[in-house]
């Protein structure tokens, strides 16, 4: 059985109890007895904005060079950001601040803590936001791993609101280390999202390994930061699963999509799980529930055609990514995807006419090169 699980890689205030106020009381049943000898292997909350006082003289250092040439202060930090990123490696790793910049490289995950932790250091607002990306997955541990994105927002501290004006957000400056016209931003992050989102990030890791303990410990930090977190819950009850505890498992799946009913990855390895079951009858009424959502963003769809293709459900991904393309005209995947099963099926006409669609919104020199050569060679079968 393959689940799928997603790894985010790459109001304002940052307050920890202000945000604590604000968080709906979503109590899912976690069955604490399956690690009950157990503790997290790190106290890795603590430390994870820290910078060692040489780090921090390093950032204050750079910082106030370029305030010297009259650069405002969250300007100089978006500066000495893209400054240190040209020489940053990319690297498939969680680290914290410290880590981050001692290594210099980490995943984009990493470099939103680092963000943070000079902001924090400089006395800067600063908040979240979610972006909506391609899905590229990768299959491990019969888990497909989807990585979304993060965008950092370091705010204008001399900024002052004029009462007769009105602010649809306050002036600030955008990090985004992975930029793509075709990103959709998606919703705004408090800290407390965002320190549950890097511990449901840690247990994702410990999950891809088997390490169900760590995995257990570190998903319900991520719960205990944001009890609205549903990937965190996800994750619990794929844990769960893999623990014997199939009840429990179910028990949070049903809970969270009382939380969210229109949660695509929930509901997704919700049927993977009545199924190995063996209760296809309530499977299938829960598929027909998937596919009539209506969710608005379009690479939701496209990941949920990856995962029915990888599962021989091909009927099934054609109509997903048809939704995706419904959504956003502009997905060549999605078009390639449906190529693959109509060539794969005989269907060359249709096929060809995927193609042709890919290359109208394809702009890469390379990528159309392929899409080019696959028209001509598809040509030969007719």
């Amino acid at each position: 059985m393959v689940v799928l699980i997603t790894i985010s890689a790459c109001t304002t205030k940052s307050s920890l109890d202000n945000q604590a106020q604000h968080q709906s009381n979503i109590e899912i049943p976690i069955n604490n007895q399956l690690f009950a000898n157990n503790t997290m292997p790190l106290s890795i909350q603590d430390d994870m904005f820290t910078l060692t006082l040489t780090q921090q003289q390093v950032v204050i250092s750079a910082v106030q060079k370029k305030q010297q040439r009259g650069v405002k202060l969250h300007q100089a930090l978006y500066d000495v950001l893209n400054d240190k990123l040209s020489s940053f490696t990319y690297y498939g790793e969680n680290y914290n601040a410290e880590q981050a910049m001692r290594l210099n490289k980490g995943n984009c995950m990493t470099l939103a803590v680092l963000t943070t932790a000079y902001a924090k250091l400089l006395g800067l607002e600063f908040s979240y936001r979610k972006v909506n990306t391609l899905p590229v997955f990768k299959k491990q541990n019969n888990l497909i791993i989807s990585s979304s994105h993060v965008q950092t927002i370091i705010y204008d501290n001399e900024f002052s609101e004029d009462d007769s004006a009105f602010y649809i957000r306050r002036p600030g400056l955008v990090i985004d280390y992975f930029p793509d016209k075709n990103n959709n931003a998606g919703e705004y992050l408090n800290e407390l999202d965002f320190i549950s989102m890097y511990y449901k990030n840690l247990a994702g890791d410990a999950l891809v390994v088997n390490d169900l303990p760590s995995a257990f410990m570190l998903a319900k930090e991520a719960y205990k930061y944001n009890n609205r977190n549903v990937e965190a819950m996800n994750i619990l009850a794929i844990i769960h699963r893999r623990a014997g505890d199939s009840k429990g498992s179910e028990a949070i799946y049903t809970k969270g999509l009382k939380f969210e009913q229109k949660n695509l990855r929930l509901l997704s390895n919700y049927i993977m799980l009545l199924k190995t079951e063996g209760r296809f009858d309530e499977a299938e009424q829960y598929q027909e529930k998937l596919s009539q959502l209506n969710d608005p963003n379009p690479f939701n769809w496209l990941e949920q055609a990856y995962i029915a293709e990888k599962n021989h459900k091909l009927n099934r991904a054609v109509r997903y990514y048809q939704k995706a393309l419904v959504k956003a005209p502009y997905l060549h995947q999605a078009y390639l995807g449906l190529y693959h099963i109509y060539h794969d099926k005989g269907y060359y006409a249709q096929a060809k006419g995927m193609l042709t669609k890919a290359l109208e919104w394809t702009y890469e020199i390379e990528q159309r090169k392929q899409y080019k050569y696959k028209l001509y060679s598809l040509a030969q079968s007719f």
